[in-house]
């Protein structure tokens, strides 16, 4: 019963592995297990000038009785691009919006290939000294802090609403309680036209026009002088509530007031848009935009273009700033009679300028 066990056993071997060289699918593209060329390289630099050549030292051997054929160079080029604007019209608000895109612009393709006779055997491995080349339309392009505004450049390197998205948040930022300081720098430093007051004013027929008549710098007047806040004086008294969404709420009174179960806070002389007080939470005097005119302010400062909020007034130039660069990501293959190809599976980069 054993012998016929054993026999029986190898009869289904033979079967099973006549079955598998009957139906192999790769039989008749490899053979199973075929030795490949053994391939290593070592780049001269890993930075380059684009259209200059780069050096490298490959090193290669074949199995017994194999025979390498020639060698080759792949490439697959990635661009990156990078940019920045930097907000200079302010005085404590600090912003830079960046961005930074990463491609693939060209798919692994063989951009040089070597005969096998240029490599020099050493008694161990082939060893093959050569150059790769690259293209000069692949040079690193930079722009930026120029004096001279170039709308054409900054649309074909910048993201479609970057700028809109830049100024959308320093105005949204500036339009804050923290930031007041900054919004009247804005307003004293910045060139407003007295057509763009109007023009803001018009809006906002909730305000008084008289008073708002009074931000327009005239020949005889400092714009510092409309926009003030005098703690040496106090003119009202004011106490916290807080309404039915949680918001607080600030009640001003007369300076008589008098209430033993209320406290009440000063509120010190200001312009009109402006509301300057005493907080007892933090402690301090806190200066902001009256709440009722945040939206006239928020209109106004809107008008600012782009090119003005990153102008560098004492460099003399726009905060701005783009970067384009190539990077090759590259192979070394060797390839035998045979037609098999071993490859460098670390794919090494180089870096154009």
């Amino acid at each position: 019963m054993k012998i016929q066990y054993k026999i029986g056993a190898i009869a289904l071997a033979v079967v099973a592995m006549s079955s598998c060289e009957m139906h192999d699918p790769y039989d008749d593209v490899l053979e199973v297990g075929q030795p490949l060329p053994t391939v290593a390289w070592e780049l001269g630099g890993t930075v380059a000038t684009a259209g200059d050549s780069v050096a490298f030292r490959g090193q290669y051997y074949t199995e017994k009785g194999k025979t390498p054929d020639h060698s080759e160079v792949w490439a697959l080029i990635s661009k990156t691009e990078s940019g920045e604007a930097t907000l200079k019209l302010s005085s404590s608000l600090s912003y830079t919006k960046s961005f930074g895109l990463s491609d693939t612009i060209r798919a692994d393709q063989k951009i040089a290939e070597y005969p096998h006779s240029m490599a020099e055997f050493d008694g161990y491995e082939y060893v093959l000294n050569a150059k790769f080349p690259t293209s000069q339309t692949l040079k690193t392009l930079s722009w930026g802090n120029t004096s001279e505004w170039e709308e054409d450049r900054f649309t074909s390197f910048f993201p479609k609403g970057f700028r809109e998205e830049f100024t959308e948040h320093v105005i949204g930022e500036l339009v804050k309680d923290a930031y007041y300081n900054d919004l009247r720098h804005v307003y004293i430093n910045y060139d407003f036209k007295p057509e763009q007051f109007q023009a803001v004013i018009g809006q906002h027929a909730e305000l008084d026009a008289a008073i708002l008549n009074t931000l327009v710098l005239t020949d005889m007047g400092e714009k510092s002088d409309v926009w003030f806040a005098n703690t040496e004086k106090v003119v009202k008294k004011y106490y916290k509530t807080v309404d039915a969404e949680g918001n607080t709420v600030y009640n001003e009174v007369d300076l008589d007031f008098s209430d033993p179960e209320i406290t009440v806070y000063d509120v010190y002389e200001s312009s009109p848009w402006v509301f300057c007080r005493y907080d007892d939470d933090q402690g301090k005097i806190i200066t902001s935009v009256r709440p009722e005119y945040t939206a006239f302010f928020k209109d106004l400062i809107t008008l600012i273009p782009f090119t003005d909020w990153i102008y560098n007034t004492v460099d003399k130039n726009y905060s701005v700033s783009f970067t384009r660069e190539y990077k090759m990501g590259v192979t070394f293959k060797v390839y035998d009679t045979d037609g098999n190809v071993g490859y460098t599976t670390d794919v090494k980069e180089v870096s154009l300028n």
